[in-house]
């Protein structure tokens, strides 16, 4: 075998990288099969930064919806995401805030089942490396019993001072 054959090269540059890199670029490779907007949602650490009610964009509405406000990891490679604590850092995974996350082929929804098997179907809205926003109904200030509303959740790439660390099964940052 020649090293100069155009068809070996392509196969072993990749692979050479990958054994000189160091450790932590070997946990993060590129995601070639992975959805646009999965790869979109693993380029940052998100926060959540507005929650709105309906058509109204005026009221900002975190402090009603807090379990919907965090800090989140997406991974496009396994598919998993984790939610974090914007007020301490740490992880929601031990009450339901991590599991596996995808697109559906429209691009329409994303969809989230937890490790405890809660599932959420939500509408994406905007979806870019500034921002991403997805709608969904929910009880009226998240309080079982009330109306269902059709809530807007606002998220920017987080900018904080918190770490935030995937668990296992969900790649570094």
């Amino acid at each position: 075998m020649s090293p100069l054959n155009p068809s070996l090269r392509p196969a072993a540059l990749p692979l050479a990288a990958a054994l000189l890199a160091p450790a932590y670029a070997l946990a993060s490779p590129a995601c070639t099969g992975a959805s646009p907007d999965a790869q979109v949602l693993a380029e940052k650490t998100w926060l959540t930064t507005a929650v709105y009610e309906g058509d109204d964009r005026s009221n900002n509405l975190v402090a009603r919806y807090p379990g919907v406000v965090g800090i989140s990891l997406w991974d496009a490679c396994s598919n998993r995401y984790e939610y974090f604590d914007p007020a301490t850092g740490r992880s929601r995974s031990q009450q339901g805030g991590a599991g596996w996350f995808f697109f559906t082929g429209d691009r329409q929804h994303q969809h989230t089942v937890s490790d405890n098997g809660s599932q959420l179907r939500r509408k994406m809205e905007v979806i870019n490396p500034k921002e991403f926003t997805y709608s969904r109904q929910v009880p009226k200030d998240m309080r079982e019993g009330q109306a269902l509303v059709t809530i807007h959740v606002v998220h920017t790439p987080y900018t904080g001072t918190f770490q935030v660390k995937p668990s296992a099964g969900i790649g570094p940052k």
